[in-house]
């Protein structure tokens, strides 16, 4: 239904651009507006523009079918032009026409131009004709309209249908009047308030009433309100059936006593409605009230009459009146003017009789009130008479201020007559004629209350002795609609059959000679189980809850059971009340996978969506495994699987360290199983969550440790405890002790495993300090030793540690020690020569050693080794023969002393370096060079080649000839340092700079130009480009063969590195040319190119075309041209 809030402020700005004298126009339009919407309301339909929304005549079709409750003729729905909305506007007009509304200077085109001021005509006849006033009469609308509202609010003035009611004040005065209590402070409010009376008063109206806010407040107080806007909304509370209409009705029913009267239009036809309102406010009816009711005119001309005595001036005529079609507001206008009519007594009205004479019983006292309608009644003139088969019955009257109290006690069952007089005269309604009934109290009804369900058939049976009983039996259902059923009698029952329509509270009254006996009323529960619903998830997982919900709140007052089963196996549930009224949940835990089934009852009966199924999933067959979920490396992949098996669904993962997502990658590896991977970029502790289906997987979260082995630090310096052979050298029987750093390695724990030629060693990790850790072992025996070091079972970068144990001390024997090297007995002038003094069997002696010269000593340096050794060092002054003496603690060790012969050194500057290899190469590549001796003399040589981080390794071959082969093989791209030296010095260019470059890679070679393009002899470009940037070191090759032979390629380049290659050739007649394009012996991108050249554009045009090449014999014929790059 539509409402109209209150202007905001943006309106308000909107409407006061609006000139003052076309405001009402602006009001109209919103009113009628928000009228036509409340009618259209049913159809779903909702205009914004009265201008534009009534272009195509369908809205106004829609409109005229609500108002006549008809379809008035086809419409055509979506008009594509002029004509077709003239048509849909004509049909609207003529079936407003027919229904008596006569349409004045307003034609089909007004409408469709969208003139708003003859539509707002147009809408205005039908407001009159269907809402105010169903047919004409000679009195206008407005006046009636008005009249009837001054005899509402006879305290307040008012004479028109704007200015009365802008402050809001008579609006909150007729609510009140039509809802007692709902605005009793209406006299207190001020007309300065208007806006906010008007609101407060449009609220109470919608609320208490259901008058639609057809106007807003603003409108409503308003100075520009129009009397049309105005009348509008106020007619919601006078047309048919409105809360007006229904005051006027029951005023009249209270005041005749009555509920027979039903409506203000065909009920007073015949007059004597109107003859008992006039003579109810004391007029004087003749033979009233034996009038004849087929004679209305006559009714209704004496009831006028009558009126016209006590100051009622009629609105209507006789005739009217009595017209079936009389118009509803023309009738509760003159009624309501009875109501401050000038009432005429007579004698026959001096009193009134006011008590109930019906369901008497004998023996009890029925009382009943003369009541004084009159100031000037004499209590002496009264008399009142009771009358029964046995003849006059005794009656006390008492009388009061206003009135007498008369009691009397019935003593037979039968009929009585009761007949009061005033100064002779037989009061109106006398004489009063009732009925005393027996004791009822042997009927009995003998169905219980109960519950039924809807459209159930249910026996309502009562006991009575006699047929003649008069049983009426009735329900009242929810609605409060009250309808008697038939009874039938036998067998001293009376029974009758009741069915339900609706759910709720149905009470059956049962009544006996017109008296309600003692066991009546009995109450139905009615309910219906297919207005409860069952609803719920339709999967569920093993272990958790799953909640089912039972909507009954529509159903009735019942009980809900539920069940649940799992291949045919009830399994356990709780049915549980909620917060909510009307609603219950089904509960339980499922132990197992598969489907189940929830049942649910109310009352027995099985409800809308019962039974429901569930399947129940076990995540538990989701299987996560892999190495990645508990540890991993710092930048090492770490991955993996989730294997959901048939569950279906989805499989989230997210990897977090510190508060971050780390990004993960998965990929399949099967219909069911699928593989993350992740990479940490640092060591900690990082948490995983698998989720299927947004719920975690049993498990997850998981927390991998991340270790860091790089990070694992070693503090004990090893350098003086390492022997020649990089062997860490053991104290036989003393405990050796390592100490790490692993405050950067990431959780984890660090283990060792010492394995000796026999066995494992037992081995201790100790934790000195928190971020430390310490192992430490003890060797027993001679040999090699291997040290491993895990950190998190994850062996280190420098795990194992070779190491060697002498085993235990020998005793000194200087006969065991071995004097060792070619310096003991070889050397070359100035030239460091060596020996080695190995007392590893001779126990822990001490060496000393003297070298003799012919002229003097040479000083020989003695640096310690491992294993009690010694190496010795000298350089030979002179050439000659020398003598080496060796002594081990004093004891001159055999075969000493050694005669030493000193020669002259070696000639470095005679050392010749050549080969290809100095040119350079690519990584990977094997580079050769040739190191020529013969000139001079000997000497040692030594070769070594170092890039900017890594060294390229250097095999030296001896040819016995005094030339040496050398083979390098650099492992990265960059200029490289060779280094050869003879007998310690440099020879000739070295250090040598070798280029190294990447290997090559013809994909990335690009050759282009006009000279690899078909064309024309005459014309033709024969060059083109190789581009070979990017594409490592290599060997340029190009060849091209002509339709006879090959010919000589032209290169130029700008510059000697320049990478880019310019190629040009010479092509004399036509054919096909291909062209050969190699890197390092390679074939680059599009090599070969078939290059065809014509003599004329129509064999060039064709040949492209068709895309058709020539077939060219092949040449032995091979002119190429080469470059290194």
């Amino acid at each position: 239904m539509s409402t109209v809030e209150p202007a905001s402020p943006s309106q308000e700005k909107e409407l006061s651009k609006v000139s003052p004298e076309n405001r009402w126009v602006e009001i109209q339009r919103k009113t009628f507006t928000n009228w036509i919407n409340e009618q259209l309301s049913v159809s779903g339909r909702v205009i914004q523009d009265i201008e534009k929304d009534f272009c195509d005549g369908v809205t106004l079709v829609a409109l005229v079918e609500s108002l006549q409750f008809k379809k008035i003729g086809k419409v055509i729905p979506n008009p594509t032009g002029r004509i077709q909305m003239i048509q849909n506007v004509a049909l609207a007009c003529k079936a407003i026409m027919e229904d008596n509304v006569r349409l004045v200077n307003i034609g089909n085109e007004d409408i469709v131009n969208g003139n708003v001021k003859l539509i707002l005509g147009l809408l205005w006849h039908l407001i009159v004709r269907y809402q105010i006033s169903s047919r004409k009469t000679k009195v206008p609308p407005k006046k009636l309209m008005i009249n009837w509202f001054r005899l509402i609010l006879p305290e307040l003035e008012i004479s028109n249908f704007t200015s009365d009611w802008s402050t809001g004040i008579p609006l909150h005065a007729l609510i009140d009047h039509l809802r007692p209590g709902t605005s009793p402070n209406w006299r207190e409010l001020h007309a300065k308030n208007a806006v906010e009376n008007c609101r407060t008063a449009i609220l109470l109206a919608k609320e208490h009433l259901n008058i639609p806010r057809v106007i807003s407040p603003e409108d409503f107080a308003s100075e520009a309100l129009d009397e049309l806007s105005a009348m509008t909304y106020l007619s919601y509370f006078v047309r048919s059936e409105s809360p007006g209409y229904y005051d006027t009705l029951n005023w009249v029913c209270k005041q005749l006593r009555t509920t027979q009267i039903t409506n203000l239009t065909t009920d007073w036809n015949d007059g004597y409605n109107l003859c008992s309102i006039v003579s109810s406010m004391g007029g004087v009816i003749p033979d009233w009230p034996n009038i004849d009711r087929e004679d209305k005119m006559k009714n209704v001309q004496m009831a006028i009459d009558a009126g016209k005595r006590m100051g009622v001036d009629p609105i209507l005529s006789a005739s009217e009146l009595s017209d079936p079609s009389v118009d509803h507001l023309s009738v509760m206008t003159y009624l309501n003017r009875f109501r401050y009519a000038t009432p005429v007594k007579s004698d026959n009205e001096k009193l009134s009789i006011q008590g109930d004479f019906d369901n008497h019983l004998t023996g009890v006292q029925i009382h009943f009130k003369l009541v004084m309608e009159d100031k000037d009644v004499q209590k002496e003139l009264t008399s009142v008479q009771i009358k029964s088969a046995k003849g006059n019955q005794r009656c006390d009257v008492s009388w009061k201020d206003k009135y007498a109290d008369c009691r009397f006690t019935p003593a037979d069952p039968g009929s009585y007559t009761l007949n009061v007089l005033y100064n002779g005269t037989p009061l109106a309604g006398c004489p009063v004629t009732f009925s005393v009934k027996a004791d009822l109290s042997k009927v009995k009804l003998r169905t219980q209350s109960s519950s039924c369900m809807v459209g159930s058939s249910n026996d309502i049976e009562v006991l009575s002795e006699s047929e003649s009983n008069e049983v009426l039996i009735e329900y009242c259902s929810p609605n409060e609609e009250v309808k008697s059923l038939t009874t039938l009698y036998e067998n001293g029952v009376f029974s009758a059959i009741f069915r339900p329509k609706s759910v709720g509270l149905w009470i059956v009254h049962v009544f006996c000679q017109g008296e309600e006996i003692s066991s009546s009323p009995i109450s139905f529960d009615v309910y219906d189980p297919q207005k409860a619903w069952l609803s719920g998830p339709q999967k569920g997982i093993v272990g958790e809850e799953v909640v089912f919900t039972v909507n009954y709140s529509e159903a009735g007052i019942g009980d809900i059971e539920g069940a649940v089963r799992n291949v045919g196996k009830e399994i356990a549930c709780e049915v549980n009340e909620t917060e909510y009224n009307g609603i219950k949940t089904i509960e339980f835990v499922p132990q197992n996978s598969g489907m189940f089934f929830v049942y649910c009852k109310f009352n027995n009966t099985e409800i809308t969506g019962s039974p429901k199924s569930i399947d129940v999933v076990d995540p538990g067959q989701i299987v996560v495994t892999g190495e990645g979920l508990t540890r991993g490396l710092r930048g090492k992949e770490c991955t993996f699987q989730v294997n959901i098996g048939d569950l279906g669904g989805n499989i989230s993962v997210t990897v977090e360290n510190e508060g971050k997502e780390v990004d993960t990658s998965w990929r399949e590896a099967g219909s069911s199983t699928y593989i993350f991977s992740y990479v940490p970029s640092n060591a900690g502790t990082f948490k995983i969550n698998v989720n299927w289906d947004e719920r975690a997987v049993p498990g997850s979260p998981f927390y991998a440790k991340i270790t860091d082995r790089s990070r694992v630090t070693l503090i004990t310096d090893l350098a003086d405890l390492m022997d020649e052979n990089e062997h860490l050298v053991l104290d036989c029987g003393k405990e050796t002790q390592l100490l790490y750093d692993i405050s950067a390695a990431g959780p984890g724990r660090m283990t060792a495993t010492v394995l000796s030629p026999r066995g494992k060693l037992k081995v201790e990790t100790r934790k000195p300090k928190k971020e430390e850790m310490e192992i430490a072992f003890t060797a027993v025996e001679e040999g090699d030793h291997y040290i491993h070091v895990y950190w998190s079972d994850v062996p280190l970068d420098s795990s194992p540690i070779l190491a060697y144990c002498p085993g235990p001390p020998l005793p000194v024997d200087h006969t065991k020690v071995v004097i060792e090297g070619k310096g003991k007995e070889k050397a070359r002038a100035l030239v460091p020569a060596e020996f080695l003094i190995n007392g590893r069997f001779a126990g822990p002696g001490t060496p000393r050693v003297l070298l003799k010269g012919v002229k003097k000593d040479v000083h020989v340096n003695i640096t310690p080794m491992k294993y009690d050794r010694y190496k010795c060092t000298y350089s030979a002054p002179n050439p000659g023969a020398y003598v080496l003496y060796v002594y081990w603690s004093e004891q001159l060790v055999p075969k000493c002393p050694y005669k030493i012969t000193a020669s002259n050194k070696g000639a470095s500057g005679k050392v010749k370096v050549t080969g290809q290899g100095l040119k350079g190469g690519y990584v990977g590549q094997e580079l050769h060079l040739d190191v020529d001796t013969t000139e001079a003399g000997f000497g040692e040589i030594k070769v070594s080649c170092h890039g900017e981080l890594r060294e390229a390794r250097c095999d030296v071959f001896d040819q016995r000839n005094g030339i040496y082969k050398v083979h390098m093989y650099p492992r990265e791209a960059c200029r490289h340092r060779l280094e050869i030296t003879y007998d310690h010095e440099h020879v000739p260019g070295s250090p040598f700079k070798i280029p190294v470059g990447e290997p090559p890679d013809p994909r990335k070679v690009r050759v282009y130009g006009p000279g690899v393009q078909d064309g024309l002899i005459q014309t033709f470009e024969s060059k083109f480009l190789v581009e070979t940037s990017g594409a490592g070191a290599g060997q340029l090759a190009v060849r091209i063969r002509g339709p006879r032979s090959a010919f000589k390629v032209n290169i130029q380049r700008e510059e000697e590195n320049d990478r880019t290659v310019l190629c040009s050739y010479s092509p004399e007649e036509p054919g096909k040319y291909v062209i050969n394009v190699k890197w390092s012996g390679r074939h680059v991108r599009g090599s070969p190119f078939n290059v065809q050249l014509f003599e004329s554009q129509a064999e060039l045009d064709n040949y492209l075309g068709n895309k058709k090449g020539f077939f060219v014999e092949k040449t032995k014929a091979n002119m190429q041209w080469r470059a290194e790059i």
